[in-house]
């Protein structure tokens, strides 16, 4: 399924990116490949964790990338996310603590 997904957005960013590209230089080329080794090693251990832990735990725990991703930005590029992105970022990870508050209920209830 990753990969699938993968090479829909390579096709589709080949598509956007078709009338502007620039060819890749040869000295950017471990940059590609760190990313590449990361973004893999990334995915890997994801999965991972989603196959050997449970779900509504390890799901919270993924939202981190929210304020990574924030953190690099202004690390990079000094630039910060404007209203929208931020209100989507307080929806999403107040959707995920009110499923791990109410898991953590349900398995109180359950198991008293």
């Amino acid at each position: 399924m990753v990969v699938w997904l993968l090479l829909m957005m390579a096709v589709g960013a080949g598509a956007l990116a078709w009338p502007q590209w620039v060819p890749v230089r040869l000295q950017d080329g471990w940059i590609i490949a760190v990313i590449g080794v990361a973004g893999s090693l990334g995915q890997y251990t994801i999965t991972e964790a989603f196959r050997r832990g449970e779900a509504s735990l390890i799901a919270p725990l993924e939202y981190t990338a929210l304020v990574w991703g924030v953190a690099l930005d202004l690390a990079f590029w000094g630039v910060l996310p404007d209203a929208i992105t931020w209100l989507g970022a307080v929806i999403i990870i107040s959707s995920g603590l009110y499923l791990l508050r109410r898991e953590r209920v349900h398995a109180e209830a359950e198991h008293p």
